[in-house]
């Protein structure tokens, strides 16, 4: 096994066919092809040299799939070589082709301690883009822990809506892979009680996401629950005034011309009117959604809600650009709180 300092081999090093590798040399040379999706983060961190040259790793890929691998002792070991190389060959097809895949983020905390957080991510279709990651909730788990003290979040004992006799009470919208609401959790404690939402088809794997960080919300005292939570409908009853939440937390949203006016009506309800109460929200700024994105701060502001806090920062995708580098994405943040007068 090489190491990621060591210079990329060429195809001709990896076992070749004709040599009739053993099935232990094949599973390795496939693991040395492995590709997983960009990290986001600065572009010195998304860019990482191959173990292996790229050119002809696609025709040695094809070249195990088509073989019979007759020399090999067992049928299983067969089929897992060749399912193997269709995954390495799928990668190299763009992130929507790439597999199911668990991975991993560092959320940092206002002690300079840092939070891992495991997340499963589906295989990527065009249907359920919620089963992905986006580089939004990413820059926004790593902003949270920022937001503990006045003017953002102000769960004090001196706070009108707030005691340590009542924990803050969260909800996440469109929560996807849990990222945003997982980290909030997990810097709150004990201090909050998290609820992530998502539509029916997203919610089992943000519920198994949960699950698979137990250790680290165990340790940090933190209460995490998942469920169904759908824009387009009006809840009824309309929650109570306990039912409400002191925080609303929201990544990436907008990416439909009706999610605007279903997003904002759904914050109406849920949000509690304490002065206290507050939406954080981080969003894409692609040419695209612009529009929608103004829609949103305009129905945010008819309904009362004001910035508190905002500015934008740049994150890098893990799609690639035309020329194979990092997707350089510009991001806005902002925090919104009652106005006075409503």
């Amino acid at each position: 096994m090489i190491s990621a300092t060591d210079e990329p081999l060429h195809v001709l090093d990896l076992p070749q066919l004709y040599q009739k590798p053993s099935g232990t040399d094949l599973v390795k040379a496939l693991a040395l092809l492995s590709l997983q999706p960009r990290t986001f983060g600065t572009t010195a961190d998304v860019v990482k040299g191959p173990a292996v040259q790229p050119a002809g790793v696609t025709r040695y890929l094809t070249s195990i799939i088509a073989s019979s691998l007759a020399w090999l002792d067992t049928d299983e070991l067969r089929e897992a070589i060749w399912d193997t190389a269709a995954a390495r060959l799928s990668e190299r097809s763009g992130r929507t082709a790439m597999p199911a895949m668990s991975r991993t983020f560092s959320v940092p905390t206002s002690s300079g301690e840092e939070y891992t957080l495991t997340l499963h991510e589906p295989s990527l279709t065009a249907d359920n883009l919620g089963m992905k990651t986006w580089v939004s909730s990413y820059l926004l788990s790593r902003r949270l822990h920022n937001l503990g003290s006045p003017p953002a979040l102000i769960p004090s004992a001196s706070a009108t809506t707030f005691s340590p006799q009542k924990p803050l009470r969260a909800l996440e919208l469109g929560a996807g892979t849990g990222l945003v609401g997982l980290s909030f959790a997990a810097l709150q404690g004990k201090s909050a009680t998290v609820h992530l939402t998502d539509l029916p088809e997203i919610v089992p794997n943000l519920a198994h996401n949960a699950a698979l960080n137990v250790e680290l919300l165990t340790r940090t005292e933190a209460t995490v629950t998942t469920g169904l939570l759908d824009w387009s409908v009006t809840p009824s009853p309309l929650p109570t005034a306990e039912e409400q939440f002191d925080v609303i937390l929201a990544a990436d949203p907008l990416y439909s011309p009706k999610h605007p006016k279903w997003l904002v009506d759904t914050i109406k309800p849920w949000l509690s009117r304490g002065l206290n109460a507050r939406v954080v929200v981080e969003m894409p700024l692609r040419d695209a959604y612009l529009p929608q994105v103004n829609e949103f701060r305009q129905r945010m502001g008819e309904l009362g809600l004001a910035v508190v806090e905002e500015g934008q920062e740049v994150g890098y995708d893990d799609w690639e650009s035309a020329d194979g580098g990092a997707l350089a994405v510009n991001c806005w943040w902002s925090i919104w709180g009652w106005s006075e007068k409503v």
